[in-house]
């Protein structure tokens, strides 16, 4: 894997090296001694200032945070920010995702990635998730970072769709002088594993007298994980003892699974229900526990992830008030996932099951189906001769950026061009090909005694016959005949472009009335291609469709900022804000976005802040396009058992359907049979060309007291309450609602019924049953949250050193989301947490630094809705330790501990809501790895 990623990874350094040195052999237009004015662009407000506080809340994430977590990802990080909820992919919680694997998101107030929009240097950035503006950390260089502005509340006045949650803003150095090369490594304490390895040159410098600056940075990292073999609590496969009338956390071992490596078979009609094994070659009765399958042993934690990352950022100033700059990322990851091998059971193959006139069939098992009236055994076979589950990944990921950016009678400008793309090809391990699977069965023994697949085509097309009977029967060639390994590709493409002005309108007698404006383009596309056996279905797996699809969109925006009031008593200055941005999609046609904002500095240590947001979400390419993905479930059909007679609305909404009074009308009921009610098909998650936007009301309220307390230091405080309501949620409709909804109506038929197919085909006492459901994106719903964010910094000089304390408190008081007039209060589930802080103490003394960090996680439940499964996890306490020393002027050396005191995850078990499989706790949110350290070295010239 290392050979490959270093390969691409020396190509792609020589196309951005090429890149970063574009702008410096351009001709010397500059004039000497050219500068241009150094001014500060707030992330949340497009108005440029200079040294004015941010007009909303913003939590900050500098370079140096970044480098005491010992952290590979910057997602690791932020995620531990009360302002963060719980991503829906991460290295921790995505080993059984089909796609997706070891992908890193971040996401604001829980309100998911879509609804938070990810920028760099101010701009967007091209989406890591095929069909979804998810953006993968993986690609955004880490160690080029020099902060990260995390404003929460709707933003999209200011930066557009998908910033309901709030807006990521990632600030990269782009007058770095010098050169940085730093390593480290990092493992877990007791076990040795989750190593970390960590290599980074940063190299950057002025030229042609000053007139320019160019940086480029390379790093290489490699994320090994963990099995969950190796923690005693995860060896074996288990399950909450509430299934067995314990408690619920409870772990009850072993409870493997009945998909046995030896073959689990039985009679269909044999009236003892007898099921059957091998033991050394022998028939034996099936014991679960003896026999049973133990999937942990295949098991990941966590993700093993290895990237390669080049990023260049190169400014020049053509003369005093003209300035080119270039931006460009490249970034290749590798993962794979690993899971147990592949759960067969005989309908998977729409088989009756192995014939029993196949050779290699036990006579003693031959005899229980004949004894049972049988010529066919049904079965389940754990395929691990087909090798384990699992899909490697590699996603590479390119961005480029050019513009120009000025001055001009004290309005500055800015004019950009960019496009990124992703690449995403997978290839799977462990699937079957169930075609190939059933002519391998289908086996006779030939004149000479040898047994051969029976169907000459089969023969000629390479079949192989398969043992089904006894661990290890299975041959290498069958095995290699009846293998599919899965393939995948899939793309993002994101083409933008765009125009600022910003400056002063007039000047008002309380200071100057300023504006910014400008204009955006962006166009999307994604597609997913899944390989042709997965299309249709033939890899004893449900079909999955392609997804392509594309919009642009073309927005105009203003934002004013007014001085009202200054100078007077209690009023040192008072200024009013408001935003709006029109955008003209060529999906879903107009929408528009807006705000509006107060700041009142009281004086020079107190300031209050208000904001209203109105923010809107357009639909993604997977909610307008998406094929969907077949699948399989119980559904309650409302018509079963209607007569003619039958009164109210939902008998007369059934009777209405030809199909279903026709056999009413033969068998005097419509009476659904066993098999007829058993696994309804349809395609879930099915795009909607029809969706509208979503949109979001958000208020703030806050005040900022900033105070020199003279010997005792400096202090910052920072309260801001909080209150995002969301409307027309862009959800999938569950497919038992779709049926409920359809038929309870006095409106029928509506939208709902449009998801539901009935047979019509046959002679009628056989017509009306429901063939399908589909499932597909709709508007329905709110969400609405509540809360309140405390910061306290805290600076003092403690002896001949600094001391510094900094706390970031997060308290939600509401989260609570209504579908179809169901309201469910979420606070107080596990990764809706009512309380969670984050409070960082750091000393430097000399040349010695050393920082204690403690995050806070309330107490909790798996499910409040649920009477059995809401119980306390209780509160999750964990504590870091870093210390740094500079041993030179140039070389400087980091130590740290993670989870200092080795807290254990909460205990979630299997079968509990929440549960991340494999981990026997939800492993998006607590730590299931233990206690890690890490050391490293910076070196700076």
């Amino acid at each position: 894997m290392k050979k490959n990623l270093l390969s691409a990874a020396v190509k792609g350094a020589l196309g951005l090296t090429a890149a970063a040195i574009m702008v410096p052999v351009m001709p010397a237009l500059a004039q000497e001694d050219a500068n241009l004015v150094e001014e500060v662009v707030v992330t949340g407000s497009r108005i440029v200032r200079a040294n004015l506080e941010s007009p909303t809340a913003i939590t900050t994430v500098d370079s140096q945070n970044i480098e005491f977590s010992g952290e590979l990802n910057s997602a690791d990080i932020l995620r531990s920010l009360p302002a963060t909820g719980v991503s829906g992919l991460s290295s921790n919680n995505s080993n059984f995702f089909t796609s997706g694997g070891g992908i890193n998101t971040v996401e604001l107030r829980n309100l998911e990635e879509e609804r938070t929009l990810v920028l760099v240097n101010g701009r967007r950035y091209v989406s890591g998730v095929a069909g979804s503006s998810a953006v993968d950390w993986n690609t955004i260089p880490t160690e080029l970072i020099e902060r990260v502005d995390v404003i929460t509340g709707g933003a999209s006045a200011i930066y557009g769709s998908d910033a309901l949650a709030g807006v990521i803003n990632v600030i990269l150095k782009d007058d770095f002088e010098g050169v940085s090369i730093s390593s480290s490594h990092g493992e877990t304490l007791e076990f040795g594993d989750d190593k970390t390895d960590r290599f980074n040159l940063t190299a950057g410098g002025n030229f042609d007298d000053g007139k320019g600056n160019a940086v480029v940075s390379m790093t290489y990292t490699d994320e090994g994980g963990v099995y969950a073999r190796d923690r005693k609590n995860t060896q074996i496969d288990d399950l909450s003892g509430i299934y067995f009338g314990g408690e619920v956390d409870e772990s009850v071992a072993p409870v493997y699974s009945s998909y046995s490596e030896s073959g689990r078979f039985w009679a269909k009609n044999d009236a003892t229900k007898a099921n059957y094994t091998f033991d050394n070659g022998e028939v034996v009765d099936w014991d679960a526990d003896k026999y049973g399958f133990n999937r942990q042993q295949f098991r990941r934690y966590s993700v093993p992830t290895e990237r390669f990352l080049i990023s260049s950022n190169v400014n020049y100033d053509i003369n005093d008030t003209l300035e080119a700059f270039v931006e460009t990322t490249f970034a290749r990851t590798e993962t794979q996932t690993e899971i147990e091998p592949y759960p067969l059971h005989s309908d998977n193959l729409f088989i009756e099951g192995v014939s029993i006139d196949n050779p290699y069939v036990p006579q003693e098992l031959r005899d229980v189906a004949i004894a049972a009236g049988d010529d066919h055994l049904q079965f389940v076979r754990r395929t691990t001769e087909l090798d384990q589950r699992g899909s490697f990944a590699e996603r590479q990921t390119f961005r480029a950026l050019m513009g120009l950016r000025g001055e001009y009678n004290d309005w500055n400008w800015d004019a950009f061009f960019g496009q990124g793309q992703m690449q995403d090809s997978q290839r799977g391990t462990g699937q079957l090909n169930i075609s190939n699977f059933r002519n391998a069965l289908n086996v006779v023994e030939d004149a000479d005694g040898n047994i051969v697949c029976a169907d000459p085509a089969a023969v000629a097309e390479g079949c192989a016959p398969l043992n089904l009977f006894g661990k290890g029967a299975i041959s290498q060639e069958a095995a290699d005949y009846v293998s599919a390994p899965s393939v995948r590709d899939q793309r993002t493409k994101q083409t933008m472009a765009g125009f600022n002005l910003s400056g002063t309108v007039a000047e008002l007698p309380a200071g100057p009335l300023s504006l910014a404006t400008g204009w955006e383009y962006r166009d999307e596309y994604a597609a997913d291609f899944p390989d042709a056996l997965t299309r249709t279905g033939q890899n004893a797996g449900n079909k999955e469709e392609p997804t392509e699809g594309s919009y642009d969109v073309n927005e105009l925006y203003v934002e004013m900022e007014a001085p009202i009031l200054e100078g007077l008593p209690l009023v040192q200055s008072l200024s009013v804000g408001a935003a709006y941005r029109y955008s003209d999609y060529d999906t879903i046609g107009d929408t528009d976005a807006y705000t509006g904002r107060v700041s009142w500095t009281i004086n020079d240590s107190l300031r209050v802040r208000g904001q209203y947001a109105r923010a809107v979400r357009a639909p993604n390419i997977n909610e307008l396009f998406s094929p969907g993905g077949e699948n399989f479930a119980n559904v309650s059909d409302p018509c079963d058992g209607v007569t003619a007679s039958t009164p109210g609305v939902v008998a007369d909404n059934c009777r209405s359907i030809p199909a279903v009074a026709a056999r009413i009308e033969s068998e005097g009921v419509f009476d659904l049979t066993q098999p007829e009610i058993q696994g309804t098909g349809g395609f879930t998650s099915k795009g909607n060309e029809n969706l509208f936007t979503e949109t979001s009301d958000s208020f703030t309220i806050g005040a900022v007291f900033d105070h020199d307390l003279g010997n005792l230091g400096n202090v910052t405080v920072s309260l801001d309450w909080y209150s995002i309501e969301i409307e027309d949620l862009i959800d999938t409709v569950d497919r038992q609602t779709s049926v409920d909804f359809c038929y309870n109506s006095a409106s029928f038929p509506n939208n709902f019924c449009d998801f539901i197919v009935r047979d019509t085909a046959g002679p009628a006492f056989q017509q009306g049953e429901i063939t399908e459901v589909n499932s597909g994106y709709i508007n329905e719903g709110t969400l609405e949250t509540e809360g309140v964010d405390l910061q306290l910094q805290w600076g003092l000089a403690v002896g001949e050193g600094q001391l510094d304390m900094n706390l970031n408190y997060g308290h939600v008081m509401e989260y609570t989301q209504t579908k179809f007039g169901d309201a469910d209060e979420l606070v107080g589930e596990v990764g809706y947490f009512e309380h969670q802080w984050l409070a960082t103490v750091n000393y430097s003394l000399d040349r010695l630094m050393v920082q204690w960090e403690t995050s806070y996680l309330s107490d909790s439940s798996p499910d409040l809705s649920s009477p059995d499964f809401d119980y306390s996890v209780g509160e999750y306490v964990t504590h870091d330790l870093f210390a740094s020393y500079q041993i030179t002027d140039n070389i400087r050396a980091n130590l740290g501990i993670n989870n200092l005191l080795d807290e254990e995850a909460p205990v979630i078990l299997s079968g509990v809501p929440d549960n991340t499989t494999g981990t026997d706790t939800n492993a998006s949110v607590y730590n299931p790895i233990g206690r890690s350290a890490f050391v490293g070295v910076r070196m700076e010239f």
